[in-house]
């Protein structure tokens, strides 16, 4: 709006400049018409040039009315033979059309910024389609690791169901154990019987009919002990294959818990990835939430997302060069509010105050304009809480 006024100030100034020196009959040859036709047409041809600057562009609207207007004085110096009408008539028109052309029209300005955010915004939708992709490669790669995971589990419940089975051995192998442990203790009290008896066949020598039974007796007492051995080594088995089934059970019993956390885990996460898309603030309180000695208020973080990218690149920078100096550094504090600091940086400020053991970070300003400072800390900062 400000150059407008200067535009304008400009173009009415020349011409009444021109229009004087005519009055005056400072110049040999008239430069600013004096009939009320002419100085009408003259004064018509500079308003359009500037209502045409003010809502046009300089390179397409306005040159080509300028070269429009040009041809008309010509043409009309033509048609009543008078080369007086280019001298009078031209130079007020050349001049507001140069001075058009050397000031940059609002409608320019609002174009570039326009294109301006629209890169921005073209930038921004290939970083998040970026993000995108990778979350659903990520996605995908969860659903193939929960198809296996679930496959495990199958055959972990195929693993379950052989278990029962295994529980189901080793607990009529326990019976049959305690079966034959009871058979062998039978068979080391007869043993023992048998011994008593040879002691006491031994101590009736003289008694000739005892020796057939003796014999038939020591028989006996081999086979028991063959039977005896044989028992043994089975009790030996048993009891291996006992403690190797315990084993394998508790494995299984191991693996099919941790498969069941595992798959809980990624379903949780899948489930996250999928409900939540890209979150700038959320990817922001992240990074900053790990800072040592520095957390974000609510206010300062939107004020952050809401700046331009180089500046934001710019705070979070110095952020993490304050957090790593442990809150000492370029830090002075506020003389027109107390408990507040400014941390100084070439291009901007950012504003701590401390809370508790940590500083908290109440806001941004990506101008080193005193009037701005002053106007951030007198509308934004003087209502904290």
């Amino acid at each position: 709006m400000r150059e407008a006024l200067i535009l304008l100030f400009l173009i009415v100034s020349y011409n009444f400049i021109l229009w004087f020196i005519t009055e005056q009959g400072l110049s040999p040859v008239p430069l600013f018409p004096q009939d009320v036709y002419h100085v009408i047409l003259v004064l018509s041809f500079n308003s359009v040039l500037y209502i045409s600057w003010l809502f046009g562009e300089r390179h397409r609207t306005v040159q080509w009315i300028g070269y429009l207007f040009f041809f008309q004085i010509v043409a009309l110096s033509f048609y009543f033979r008078s080369l007086e009408i280019v001298v009078r008539d031209l130079p007020p028109v050349i001049f507001t059309f140069a001075l058009v052309a050397l000031f940059e029209s609002p409608t320019e300005k609002e174009i570039k910024s326009i294109e301006r955010e629209r890169e921005e915004l073209l930038v921004e939708m290939d970083r998040i389609r970026r993000e995108r992709e990778r979350i659903d490669a990520r996605l995908r790669m969860l659903r193939q690791e929960i198809r296996k995971l679930e496959e495990e589990r199958s055959r972990a419940e195929v693993s379950s169901a052989q278990r029962e089975e295994l529980e189901e051995r080793l607990r009529k192998l326990q019976e049959e154990l305690e079966e034959y442990r009871e058979k062998e203790s039978r068979l080391l009290e007869s043993n023992r019987k048998l011994f008593q008896l040879l002691d006491m066949l031994r101590s009736e020598s003289d008694v000739k009919s005892s020796r057939e039974e003796l014999t038939g007796l020591r028989k006996e007492r081999r086979k028991l002990i063959k039977e005896l051995i044989q028992l043994q080594e089975l009790v030996d088995i048993y009891a291996d294959e006992n403690e190797k089934l315990k084993e394998e059970n508790r494995k299984l019993s191991e693996r099919l818990k941790d498969l069941q956390n595992r798959l809980s885990v990624l379903e949780i996460e899948v489930e996250n990835l999928s409900r939540k898309p890209p979150d700038p603030e959320s990817a922001y309180r992240e990074i900053l939430s790990s800072l040592p000695e520095v957390e974000i208020s609510d206010r300062a973080l939107g004020e952050l997302i809401r700046s331009d990218p180089d500046k934001r690149r710019s705070f979070v920078r110095e952020l993490i060069k304050f957090s790593l100096r442990e809150g000492k550094g370029r830090i002075e504090p506020l003389s027109t509010l107390k408990g507040v600091y400014k941390l100084k940086f070439s291009g901007g400020r950012i504003y701590v105050r401390r809370k508790g053991e940590r500083w908290e970070v109440v806001g941004f300003l990506d101008s080193e304009d005193e009037k701005e400072k002053e106007r951030y800390i007198r509308n934004v900062l003087s209502r904290l809480s």
